[in-house]
């Protein structure tokens, strides 16, 4: 367990250092797997057609593969290291605002960082609360540290035990694994939802404009059901123009990746999208002659039960087509945003760009929800057809584009103007 005086001797600051250093790395051996498929294998493929030549090539793709699984191994170490990261920083500002509490009413803290004396029957209301304000904030820095520390204890070690992968498929789900760890990580960072309203504020208030902004981009559903957290910042985070519910739509998200659609689609990504809009309180928008068989529609009307029949009389095109939904979003409202400005119930999606038989240039062609940021930037999706949860958009997009050619990534942010 992690003491208080551990904690305020901390250096979250290294964790960030050797975090960045594992992402370097990273990206050096993703580069180099690159440049081996490129430079050696595809050359020697196309080129030395004989059994040598095919032998040689071959050593070359193991090579890239291992090189490949060594990227999203270095990025789950980074992805740990980053968890850790957020908890020690946050802890080590509930410490300060612990420190400010104390000497704001006279309490003068022990070692383990409760005060020393308990406010007696008749000292006023402000000492008493502020008395009970930092024994519950002493409780959630240190368990927060503590749950960091061990969760990064337990996930280093078993990383380390992989270091032998060099299937790119079984190396990726390593990552999937640590993307979890980190959101993990960041939820225990939260008061627990039966905590005390003054104490939820005082965390609030401990945690400056940045961590408050980040913690917000990463965690908003469970911020938005906290009693304690200011409304304005619930307002923000469901969206101020209150045309729908950006929290309940990555709530959805989150709480369905795994389950069957309502209706199914021969591909359920964009399907799973309108879902997830819906559900937040997103307006259909239907002609008044046609229903949802209309060119600039979205939603649906009740069908007959019948999935293939229904997919294709009571729902709009923009319903379950990826570009079909892309271009209305954008046509009636919604702003592409770059990727350093993304926010949870923005929507992912994927265009075409690099060569592929089955998929035309510039069609996109893939729809996700993006359900967290991370406080440095790297996003979180959760989509259908696979089914993932908080998965890293960084983390993942090699492996989409080594199958599918290069993608060009669009995050559009809806901003409904037919209601």
């Amino acid at each position: 367990m992690v003491s208080y005086s551990d904690l305020i001797s901390s250096h979250p600051r290294k964790w960030k250092e050797a975090a960045d250093d594992w992402a370097a790395l990273a990206k050096y051996a993703l580069n180099a797997a690159n440049d081996v498929r490129e430079q050696g294998a595809k050359p020697l493929a196309d080129h030395w057609a004989d059994e040598v030549g095919a032998a040689a090539a071959g050593d070359f793709v193991k090579l890239a593969n291992q090189l490949e699984s060594a990227y999203d191994l270095l990025l789950s170490v980074k992805m740990v290291m980053e968890g850790m990261h957020t908890s020690l920083e946050t802890a080590m500002s509930i410490a300060c605002q612990i420190t400010d509490l104390s000497r704001a009413h006279d309490l003068p803290l022990g070692d383990d960082g409760t005060p020393l004396e308990c406010p007696g029957p008749n000292a006023d209301a402000d000492q008493q609360q502020a008395y009970r304000e930092i024994v519950a904030l002493r409780d959630q820095a240190v368990r927060q540290a503590t749950e960091a520390d061990e969760k990064t204890t337990a996930e280093l070690y078993r990383l380390a035990g992989t270091v032998g992968i060099s299937d790119p498929d079984k190396a990726l789900k390593e990552q999937n694994r640590a993307s979890h760890v980190e959101m993990d990580m960041l939820a225990a960072d939260i008061p627990k939802a039966n905590t005390d309203p003054a104490v939820v504020r005082a965390w609030w208030n401990s945690l400056n404009e940045k961590q408050q902004h980040d913690m917000m981009r990463a965690e908003p559903v469970k911020l938005a059901y906290l009693d304690g957290i200011p409304e304005n910042v619930k307002r923000e985070m469901r969206g101020t123009d209150g045309k729908f519910d950006r929290v309940k739509m990555v709530e959805y998200a989150l709480e369905h990746w795994d389950k069957k659609d309502p209706i199914q689609f021969k591909n359920n990504c964009t399907n799973f999208v309108s879902q997830a809009l819906d559900h937040a309180g997103m307006q259909k928008k239907l002609d008044p002659w046609s229903g949802p068989d209309g060119d600039d529609t979205w939603g649906h009307e009740s069908g007959i039960g019948n999935d293939w029949w229904d997919s294709r009389m009571y729902y709009s095109k923009s319903w379950a087509g990826a570009e079909n939904q892309q271009n209305f979003m954008l046509k009636h409202g919604g702003e592409e945003v770059p990727a350093s400005q993304a926010r949870p119930g923005d929507i992912i999606y994927y265009e075409q760009q690099g060569p592929n038989d089955e998929l035309e240039h510039g069609n996109t062609h893939h729809a996700a929800v993006v359900t967290a940021v991370m406080p440095d930037g790297e996003i979180k999706y959760t989509q259908h057809q696979d089914s993932y949860q908080n998965v890293s958009l960084q983390g993942r997009l090699p492996a989409t584009e080594k199958a599918e050619g290069q993608q060009n990534i669009r995050i559009v942010r809806p901003h409904p103007d037919w209601y």
